[in-house]
């Protein structure tokens, strides 16, 4: 049966039957070649209710590949158990929220002072094409507690398929509980990446980096990355990498073999040593950072960093106090100085 009559019987919406098609979890029975149209068997309908009823009651996508594979009654135990227990944190939290709404400034400045408040973060971004570029082949995403940015390689169609395929498996699979969650999300988005290139000849060679950053619990910072978009933490008035590229001449500078002044020119410039969808399995990069308030975090990729300096990029975000418009400035900028890549930019500032 056609997508649309699929998702009307099993009450999945189409937009959630194709992010776990690209997940990996529920693959269409067929895809007509010329329209792209996808078609599922009536077989396949208690398993779409499965993994959405799972979805819902906030088990991760990686955990429901697990549990399709092996089902158990003891599994969906544990499973209860632990929403037993979200559920009690749950009603907490919302006590806390109104005692909050109680408070008055002085113990609100109190509570601040002895660190007892609760982080979030402010988003903003932009991408543009590259004047070299046919189509834009970045991606990026941003929420309320996650920052997200992909860029794709393999010409068009193939680079925007991977980066946005990418981008979305990670949204999907983050329930902002543990960094493991943007692991298991980066490698599912590695393996949808790489199947899909394996099976669509127009698509074959596609790949893409990612940067990913989920603020988890109070103040911390979880990151993963693959290739060489990049994360910065930015604590005025300094700015910090946090992430090392993965590419052929970082390796070298590293190694010592190779000064950053001479990277540009080397015949490798640019040349990655990880990606996704080039191979079934990935090695993923993984830290963490404690964050205060008023610090920004900037995730962009390399067709910012290789147009920018890091003084540049500083004196954005330290001048420009509107996000989006950071994130903007960012942009125009490095399209400005000459670049002929895709350039993105995501921003988030720390709040209490």
């Amino acid at each position: 049966m056609a997508i649309g009559t699929f998702a009307r019987r099993s009450g999945v919406s189409v937009k959630r039957l194709r992010s776990y098609a690209a997940s990996g979890l529920l693959a269409p029975a067929a895809v007509d070649a010329d329209s792209g149209y996808r078609y599922y068997r009536p077989d396949q309908l208690l398993e779409a209710q499965t993994i959405d009823t799972l979805r819902r009651a906030g088990v991760s996508l990686a955990e429901i590949g697990h549990f399709l594979r092996a089902p158990s009654t003891e599994q969906l135990a544990r499973w209860a158990a632990q929403a037993t227990r979200r559920a009690a944190q749950s009603q907490d939290a919302l006590s806390c929220v109104g005692r909050l709404l109680h408070l008055d400034e002085g113990t609100r400045a109190a509570r601040i002072e002895k660190g007892a408040t609760m982080t979030s973060l402010k988003t903003a971004g932009r991408t543009e094409r590259g004047p070299a570029r046919e189509s834009n082949q970045d991606a990026y995403l941003e929420r309320e507690r996650l920052l997200v940015i992909a860029d794709g390689m393999g010409g068009p169609p193939g680079g925007h398929v991977a980066s946005s395929m990418a981008v979305a498996i990670c949204d999907a699979a983050i329930l902002g509980r543990s960094i493991d969650e943007l692991c298991a999300g980066v490698r599912a988005a590695n393996r949808a990446i790489w199947d899909r290139a394996c099976s669509e000849p127009g698509l074959a060679g596609m790949g893409t980096t990612i940067c990913a950053a989920a603020l988890l619990g109070e103040g911390q910072l979880a990151l993963v990355h693959v290739g060489d978009s990049r994360a910065y933490l930015f604590r005025s008035p300094s700015l910090v990498r946090l992430t090392d590229d993965h590419t052929v001449t970082a390796e070298l500078i590293r190694n010592g073999e190779l000064t950053p002044g001479d990277a540009r020119r080397h015949p490798h410039h640019g040349v990655l040593t990880r990606a996704l969808g080039v191979a079934p399995n990935v090695e993923v990069e993984v830290s963490s950072s404690a964050l205060t308030p008023g610090d920004r975090i900037l995730l962009c990729t390399d067709g910012v960093t290789n147009e920018l300096s890091d003084d540049q990029i500083a004196g954005v975000l330290g001048g420009i106090e509107d996000l989006a418009q950071a994130a903007s400035g960012l942009v125009d900028l490095a399209i400005a100085s000459g670049g002929g890549d895709d350039a993105t930019a995501a921003v988030a500032e720390v709040f209490t």
